[in-house]
């Protein structure tokens, strides 16, 4: 049954007041005014809509009474059913011309309102599914199994999931040939249920979306545990490698494991504080980190003399208290790279 909600009627009335120089009323099935021009008469009864849904058809006052003005009311009718009524005030004559453009118009308007309005319910609907099947504790039942199903997803069977990070904002129908779903507006999850689907889309992001950070799961049985393994291989991915764009959960799996984000008060979050502050620290050390320690294959990356990496280097220990090149303290100035994604 299609409804006309107030949050539909207002911002119709408010679209159409920009051409129209005529107040507009939009009234529900039963008359009720829920978007007007003017405000007060929201939650009022307007006696000509009344009269207009029982005769179904237009009612024109031609002067102001107690409980409606003059001017002109038509039945909105959708699928042979009356959903409301549209009335413009002021002369009839006046306002009449405007009388079936405005319905057509709020007619149309009504259509798109609630297409948009199943669109986003749909999406809603997906979005909880998926929360669903990311929790690790969930168990597939039948109802679970069948509305994977829909979104071809087949939870019987294993599956390696890919979390990919877009610079700019994206949807899930970029990817039609996996299950995909929406995280943020510019993150998505995909779900690959067959040996070499990793591969090609790896080969499909890398050449359309070049700047796109990706992360993959080993092969599990179920999603949550995929999704789970995606996350943590990102984190690393973002928080120790430079100028790097894809990782494997199998590459990092034991400082995945380890990295899990800071609580606040942490130790290792007032050392991830500190290389906040210095964007040049980070690329440098995540450089020598990424260089195996060679601290001339280091400065030749970065293009610097090696009397100035050693500079870098002894300012991160000054700032962090941490030194890069003592093992251990390197160890955690890795957690802490990791520690600033979120």
């Amino acid at each position: 049954m299609v409804e006309l909600s107030h949050h539909q009627a207002q911002n119709i009335v408010d679209r159409m007041m920009k051409d129209i120089p005529y107040n507009i009323n939009i009234m529900d099935h039963t008359g009720t005014i829920i978007g007007s021009g003017n405000k007060s008469r929201i939650g009022t009864l307007h006696h000509g809509a009344v009269e207009a849904i029982r005769q179904r058809k237009p009612v024109d006052i031609y002067e102001d009474e107690t409980y409606v003005k003059k001017g002109i009311n038509l039945p909105i009718e959708l699928n042979g059913r009356i959903v409301g009524v549209v009335g413009i005030s002021g002369e009839v004559e006046e306002t009449r011309p405007f009388g079936n453009l405005l319905k057509s118009a709020v007619i149309l308007l009504i259509e798109q309102s609630i297409t948009l309005e199943k669109e986003n319910a749909k999406m809603n609907q997906k979005r909880q599914f998926f929360d669903l099947i990311a929790e690790m504790d969930v168990e597939y039942t039948k109802p679970v199994i069948d509305q994977a199903l829909t979104y071809g997803l087949h939870l019987s069977k294993p599956s390696q999931v890919m979390v990919v990070e877009f610079p700019r904002e994206t949807s899930e129908d970029l990817i039609d040939s996996y299950p995909c779903f929406k995280l943020s507006n510019h993150s998505l999850c995909i779900i690959v249920q067959d040996n070499d689907g990793i591969a090609r889309l790896q080969n499909l992001l890398r050449t359309q979306h070049p700047a796109a950070f990706m992360s993959v799961s080993k092969m599990n049985d179920t999603v949550s545990m995929g999704y789970g393994q995606a996350k943590a291989a990102m984190r690393v991915l973002k928080g120790v490698f430079y100028n790097e764009t894809v990782i494997f959960y199998a590459q990092c799996e034991f400082i995945a494991d380890m990295a899990k984000p800071p609580k606040p008060g942490d130790a290792i979050q007032q050392i991830t504080d500190f290389l906040h502050m210095d964007g040049e620290l980070i690329k440098t050390l995540q450089i020598y980190i990424n260089c195996n320690l060679n601290a001339n294959e280091t400065a030749n990356q970065l293009i610097i003399h090696r009397n100035t990496l050693n500079y870098r280097l002894a300012k991160i220990h000054k700032l962090t208290g941490k030194d890069p090149k003592n093992i251990l303290e390197l160890v955690e100035l890795v957690f802490a790279l990791i520690a600033r994604v979120k």
